[in-house]
């Protein structure tokens, strides 16, 4: 059945009317399957949607429109709203693009004066915070918010390099912003791609193979309460799972998997942060920490009035002084909302570092935080000792 679905992407099987014979014409890049299964092309979005028509019938003939008749034209609506690619036409859902066309606009309209930027960053974190919460009950997978930091990133940049004025940074500044955030998202790829390795798809576990390559046991029965330390040997089972896991392996509902040593369930990457990949989370955190900070000073010491602070190394080190005319000039006022959004993400940031700091000291997750097993392991040059390894 997999195999079958993997190539409906480039050839059709629906069956002609004339008894076994097989359309087997491979799809353009604007061709795809819609919902009903039926091949279909890009260009044809507006043509032939009949519960369209009936629906505009009825509304401008002032009669009621059934709820499966809105039903059937907001899912063929959403079913055509495709892209060219390689191989049939893909899809792109609402959360696909409604992150970068949200914070671009919340953005230029924070540029327009000082009232626009107090409402719009006091809305920002209110709106990803419902967000979250309504998202999280309805589409637990979505990835609105990996694209959101994606998009974040990606503004913060070309902000940068289009809007900051050049001529009053220096050649290495420049170097080190684009290279601390290019760190950042490279470490954020790689958490993401790693998070499958912390995944347990074995149908079940025993303690002289912590792998899950093998075992006789067929049944979820709790051997052993969790133990202090890594060291023990009892097993625990996972009652969703029905299959043994390894101490300190949780399991995620999102994911609907267990996870070995989970931490968290990220939206912002949109995979978990488990043993495989939780260096390069807080590598990534902090890279990204660093760079926000570094394009706000920058960013404000270029179109605000610059004051010498301390010198460093031989570098001086600046603070903006005078921000008051600021609203005059369009370009110069997006630049400085782009900084205050740095400085807004990097607090969210800097929040959670120090939170992951606290735990990794004392030796436990942050799944374990949340459900009460707050349980001292060694002390806190060892448990980082332990974390850098990635033991």
């Amino acid at each position: 059945m997999s195999s079958y679905a993997d190539a409906r992407d480039y050839y059709s099987y629906s069956a002609s009317s004339f008894g076994d014979e097989v359309d087997t014409d491979p799809l353009c890049c604007c061709e795809y399957f819609d919902r009903n299964d039926e091949r279909n092309h890009i260009l044809a979005c507006c043509c032939n949607c009949v519960d369209f028509d009936e629906s505009c019938d009825r509304f401008f003939s002032c009669r009621p429109i059934p709820v499966d008749k809105q039903r059937g034209m907001l899912l063929t609506f959403q079913d055509r709203l495709r892209i060219p690619w390689r191989g049939g036409a893909k899809q792109v859902t609402v959360d696909n693009v409604l992150p970068v066309v949200l914070l671009v606009s919340l953005q230029l309209l924070a540029a327009l004066d000082l009232y626009c930027s107090l409402v719009i960053f006091t809305l920002i974190p209110l709106l990803l915070a419902y967000l979250k919460r309504f998202l999280g009950r309805v589409l637990p997978k979505t990835k609105f918010f990996a694209l959101w930091l994606f998009w974040s990133g990606v503004y913060l940049v070309v902000l940068f390099e289009s809007t900051v004025p050049l001529l009053e940074l220096l050649p290495e500044e420049n170097i080190a912003f684009v290279a601390l955030m290019s760190l950042s998202f490279f470490c954020f790829y790689k958490t993401n791609v790693r998070a499958p390795l912390n995944h347990i798809n074995q149908p079940q576990y025993n303690k002289d193979d912590p792998l899950g390559n093998g075992g006789d046991s067929q049944t979820a029965i709790l051997i052993s309460d969790r133990e202090d330390s890594d060291e023990s040997d009892g097993r625990l089972a996972c009652q969703t799972c029905r299959k043994y896991v390894p101490p300190r392996t949780y399991h995620c509902k999102v994911c609907a998997t267990c996870v070995i040593k989970q931490d968290q369930h990220s939206v912002w990457l949109n995979c978990c942060i488990g043993r495989s990949n939780h260096r390069f989370f807080l590598l990534g955190c902090v890279s990204a920490l660093l760079a926000l900070w570094l394009f706000a000073n920058l960013s404000l010491t270029s179109v605000c009035h610059p004051t010498p602070i301390f010198t460093l190394f031989g570098v001086t080190v600046m603070l903006p002084d005078d921000c008051t005319d600021i609203y005059f000039q369009y370009d110069i006022a997006l630049c400085f909302t782009g900084a205050v959004y740095a400085l807004l993400m990097s607090l969210f940031i800097l929040i959670s570092l120090l939170k992951q700091t606290c735990l990794i000291s004392r030796g436990y997750t942050g799944t374990e935080w949340q459900r009460g097993e707050h349980i001292n392991r060694r002390n806190c040059l060892v448990n980082w000792k332990m974390f850098c390894l990635g033991q």
